[in-house]
Order: structure tokens, then sequence, then C-alpha cells
């Protein structure tokens, strides 16, 4: 069986230890890379054409633009956007059953790992991801994504954790 604490999962720094169950809200990180050769027709092309299989997965707030200009010698084809959204806990699996239907929904080709186990202390976690070596020819060309669902610690931080892209700029 394998050792579900070796999850990539990251924690808060900081988390306090806890044996009890998780029971809070959840919540949706969308990471995905899209290859497309301008920021207009990302937002004109390619994003309505991403909402139109996936939905709004940020709630109406938008996507967030990552320009990754920290990253020296990257593809600037590539353009990274970022979703949050936020799930009202406790976990159920209608939560996981609606996540893994809007992920097929994108792609039939996912790397899966989780840790499915609600009374864990960290809840219920899943990784999935998938690369395509080439674009898609049509809309949205997501080559790369990574999506998450995790337990949202917010609120056992006393309010002082959040996601930031790696710029800093502050995604929760």
């Amino acid at each position: 069986m394998a050792d579900v604490s070796r999850l990539p999962q990251l924690l808060p720094p900081g988390l306090p230890a806890s044996e009890e169950p998780f029971a809070g809200d959840y919540e949706i990180i969308w990471s995905l890379y899209i290859r497309c050769k301008s920021l207009q027709k990302l937002r004109e092309v390619h994003i309505p054409a991403l909402e139109a299989l996936i939905g709004q997965p940020h709630g109406g707030k938008g996507w967030q633009y990552d320009n990754e200009r920290y990253i020296k010698n990257r593809d600037r084809s590539l353009k990274r956007i970022i979703a949050l959204k936020r799930l009202p806990g406790p976990y159920t699996d209608q939560i996981l059953v609606d996540f893994m239907k809007t992920l097929y929904s994108l792609s039939s080709y996912w790397t899966i790992q989780a840790r499915l186990d609600p009374s864990h202390p960290r809840g219920v976690y899943v990784c999935a991801s998938f690369k395509s070596e080439t674009a898609p020819s049509e809309t949205p060309a997501v080559v790369d994504a990574m999506v998450e669902l995790e337990a949202n610690f917010t609120d056992a931080m006393g309010g002082e954790s959040g996601l930031y892209l790696g710029s800093g700029q502050r995604i929760s």
C-alpha cells in the first residue's frame, strides 16, 4: 500500500498539528499553460473556449495571469493562468465526482495522485496533472495543467494563510 504521507501536498508553514479529521472548507486550484502568441488572443479566444468546457472555476472573479518574468529562458508562447474555486465543507463524495467530471471534460489523459480519506487530519487531497508534448490544434491549446483539490487551511491558520504566484502575487 502506498504511503499517503508522501503525496506532494504543500502545507502552509506553521500549520498546527492535529489528529482530528479535517472538517473545514475545500478549494480547487487550477494552474494551466496555454500556447498562444498574445494576451489578447488568450483573453478573446482561449479562455472563452476553456470556460465552455470547464465552466468558470474562479467563481466569476476571472483568471489570474502569471507573466513569470522571474523565470529565465521561459517559453514566451506559453501563458500561465490560475484560478481558485472555494467549496464549502465538509467533504462529500459529490465534491470528488464533480471535480473528476470537470477534469475529464478538459482532457482524457490525467496523472492523478490522491488521498481519499475524509478522516485524515489534512483532509482529502487530489493532485491531477497532464502535459501535452505538442499544442492541440484546437482551442483552448492547454499544453500543461495541474489541478489540486485540497483542504482550505486558512481558518486553521487564523486567517493568515493563502496561496501565492511565484511572483509573490496573492491568489487566495
